[in-house]
């Protein structure tokens, strides 16, 4: 199972997707980027294990601001 870090706008779309998430069964752990690109809010991601394709629909069907999708090495 791969993992993948999910970067968010904000830190309470963090928080708010993490509560999402497992509520729909994807356990989901906080991650703060150290190193971050310009436009990619305030540098918060998800770490999900499994689909995260499913995960990222979860939260962009419930308003959370996806910005983009990486592999966790």
């Amino acid at each position: 199972m791969a993992n993948h870090y999910i970067h968010v706008g904000s830190v309470t779309n963090a928080m708010r997707g993490k509560q999402l998430l497992e509520k729909n069964g994807i356990r989901a752990y906080l991650h703060r980027s150290t190193a971050r690109g310009e436009g990619e809010g305030c540098g918060y991601s998800l770490l999900v294990s499994g689909d995260d394709r499913q995960a990222t629909k979860i939260l962009q069907n419930s308003g959370v601001r996806v910005i983009r999708v990486t592999d966790a090495l």
